[in-house]
């Protein structure tokens, strides 16, 4: 029976492929072919006496059954609590009034089921003879749920730790970036999760929102696969009539504010050799609406894949990235659309231009027939592939009674997908794409920020920091007559002064590095400035290893020895260096003042060094103690950040007992168990 199902599927789209074709003859003008027809089968509805409305889709092919329970409610504010819906949702599934959250897990593994909550709703599935069960499970997470404190502080520093682990992702900057710009504070579509948010929820605001939006008179519980409407009618009054309806508010939202004009907004992702650039408009455009299809299809022509604008200018013919792409997007309160793509850091100005180029290129003459057939042949494939989920016929019937869509709203889609036409497809872009007012957003290094002003309106580009607050210059950031050198004097002699730190003759580090699940133990020995080791262990065995005696270096790999090169002779040299910030200028460093940021709450002096070599890194000094508190530079074409934390005293010196270096999402804290000054090492430790 699938492989038959399957056929049908298959003949389905090479029929509407072969009716396209039909259209297109180059001796005459096309000729519509017959729209084809299709049957997504029929869903069962009813409703309970509290309000809760059922969808039944049955399925009897396969011996499973699933249960999606969604609150049909209007977007709320969180405000200065952001994150705390999802939380709320994510508890109710960590322990009920009988049962906590092992016993929970213990019995969806028992019987092979899967079941997870969320802000808006419950689901649940698994095989169709553990109906009854799975069902009262779920019943019992959404309408006792005991909100445990235990859990509640376990999703908050989970939380906590993925905000830490996105701080650098340019998605995730974007996101927050462009959500602050387009929406503002006051909408829920602005509302922006960070530490502080996160740290400002209380388990009450969690329990509130249960107990004012959880409710049967706004909720829609959809069941698809191998159950009859009269097995479901039993098992959800028996478990969900008790349920007690009452009034949920309702929100309304002002339509934000379109841009006028280009507007350009940056945010800093230092030393990135890459710029995620988007091009954004806000759009009216809501769920069903009579253009939604012709939308899509002008939408895909300009930014799906391969065969779209955007992809075949900057990737093909300008070699500026690997992908570039655009969507849009209906929604009852807003919609969106934009153009995007991750551009090598030099070309980023260019490939905001190209993007432009090829929105007003959609919107002002029309497309070839050959590539609006190949788009409405791939659109109506991906249609077809859908109808293998019985699921998908369960979503179709929740968007129809969520969104009041015309109960063929979905069985013509095929039908109205074939009668668009490429003045379809240039009204539709003329409607909906315009790069003339627009957001042009860019999360990228810094030193790009001026080459973005051409592009503006208003020749300004505003800068907002990865949280989505707007950066305020401040003139006095840097005081006057401040130079790098006094800004090294100072980091000297917050770490003890100069004449402590000449005195060091030798020092020595012992450490744990985590990487992930794993603990590497970190030895480094340093002798009068020249002489250099350091080893990487793993259950004691040597993983890595470099010992410099000053002249000559031994390099060990996983049990291999390889010959230093010159270059890495060089590097060794400046490795040696207990502290290289006592003698820059002798070793060949340069360093300016660039900026100045906030570190943890802590405003730091930005020096852009340059070492012998010409390698550029980024190094952070606090205003306030002089101490060193990060340091940005480049590995492998990566950005690696490392972090200085917890400076302890030894022997009248101060050293960052903790530092943690992140690479991406992935962050690896090194913590120092043990550190010797001056305790004399042998010239044999090096050899």
């Amino acid at each position: 029976m699938k492989r038959l199902y399957r056929l049908v599927i298959l003949s389905l789209t090479l029929c509407f492929a072969l009716s396209l074709q039909a259209q297109v003859d180059r001796t005459k003008a096309p000729v519509a072919g017959p729209a084809p027809k299709i049957q997504l089968g029929n869903y069962d509805t009813f409703s309970l006496k509290n309000g809760l409305k059922v969808l039944v889709v049955e399925n009897h092919k396969i011996p499973k059954v699933s249960f999606s329970l969604s609150l049909n409610i209007d977007p709320i504010v969180e405000g200065d609590k952001s994150g705390y819906i999802s939380i709320a949702g994510s508890l109710l599934e960590m322990g009920t009034m009988t049962k906590t959250a092992q016993q929970i897990a213990e019995e969806v593994d028992f019987i092979g089921a899967d079941l997870n909550s969320y802000s808006k709703g419950v689901y649940a599935a698994g095989l169709s003879k553990f109906k009854d069960q799975i069902l009262q499970l779920m019943a019992d997470v959404c309408l006792h749920p005991s909100f445990p404190k235990s859990e509640f502080d376990k999703l908050v520093k989970q939380n906590l730790t993925g905000l830490q682990a996105n701080k650098t992702s340019a998605r995730y900057i974007a996101s927050n970036v462009k959500d602050r710009v387009l929406y503002g504070k006051l909408h829920p579509y602005g509302d922006v999760t960070t530490e502080s948010t996160i740290a400002n929820i209380e388990l009450a605001d969690c329990e509130n929102y249960y107990n004012t939006y959880f409710k049967p008179n706004v909720a829609i519980l959809a069941i698809v696969g191998d159950i009859t409407t009269k097995e479901a009618k039993k098992l959800v009054k028996e478990y969900f009539q008790n349920w007690q309806p009452s009034e949920v508010p309702a929100h309304k939202y002002a339509i934000p504010a379109m841009p006028k004009g280009k507007r350009v907004i940056f945010s800093n992702k230092d030393a990135s050799p890459q710029s995620l650039v988007q091009v954004i408009n806000l759009i009216n455009l809501k769920k069903g609406a009579s253009d939604v299809i012709s939308a899509s299809v002008m939408n895909a022509m300009l930014g799906r894949g391969f065969s779209g604008l955007l992809m075949k200018n900057l990737r093909e013919d300008k070699a500026y990235t690997y992908g570039a792409y655009s969507r849009l997007s209906s929604d009852q309160l807003v919609g969106e659309f934009s153009a995007s793509s991750n551009v090598r850091s030099n070309v980023t100005d260019s490939a905001l231009i190209q993007i432009e180029y090829e929105m007003n290129r959609i919107r002002n003459e029309k497309l070839t027939q050959d590539h609006l057939d190949m788009t409405k042949a791939t659109l109506a494939g991906d249609f077809a592939r859908s109808l293998e989920k019985p699921s998908t016929i369960a979503n179709f019937a929740m968007s129809i009674e969520k969104y009041n869509l015309s109960k063929d709203y979905y069985a013509t889609y095929l039908e109205k997908l074939a009668k668009v036409s490429l003045d379809d497809v240039l009204a539709m872009a003329q409607k909906y794409v315009d790069p003339e007012n627009a957001v042009y957003l860019v999360v990228g290094d810094r030193k790009l920020k001026n080459s973005l002003k051409n592009i503006s309106a208003t020749h300004e580009v505003e800068e907002f920091d990865n949280e989505g607050e707007k950066v305020v210059e401040d003139p006095n950031a840097i005081p006057v007559g401040l130079t790098s050198k006094a800004i090294l004097e100072n980091y000297i002699n917050a770490i003890g002064g100069r004449e402590k730190v000449e005195a060091m003759k030798d020092l020595s580090l012992k450490g744990d590095m985590k990487m992930g699940p794993m603990i590497m133990n970190i030895e480094t020995i340093f002798k009068g400035n020249t002489k250099y080791c350091m080893k990487v262990m793993m259950n004691g065995q040597v993983m890595q290893s470099v010992l410099f005696d000053g002249d000559k270096a031994k390099i060990m790999a996983m049990g291999k020895e390889t010959q230093a090169t010159e270059e890495q002779l060089k590097n060794f040299k400046l490795e040696a260096q207990m502290c290289s910030e006592l003698n820059f200028d002798a070793l060949g460093f340069t360093a300016k003042i660039v900026g100045s940021e906030l570190i943890d709450g802590e405003k730091a002096y930005k020096l852009e060094v340059i070492d012998p070599s010409g390698v550029t890194q980024f190094d952070f000094y606090s205003s306030k103690s002089g101490l060193k508190v990060k340091t940005i530079a480049q590995q492998s074409g990566k950005s690696v950040i490392i972090r200085y934390k917890d400076y302890e005293e030894v022997e009248g010196i101060k050293f960052p007992f903790t530092t943690v270096t992140s690479m991406g999402p992935q962050e690896m804290p090194l913590t120092i168990t043990e550190l010797k000054v001056n305790k004399g090492v042998e010239d044999s430790v090096f050899n």
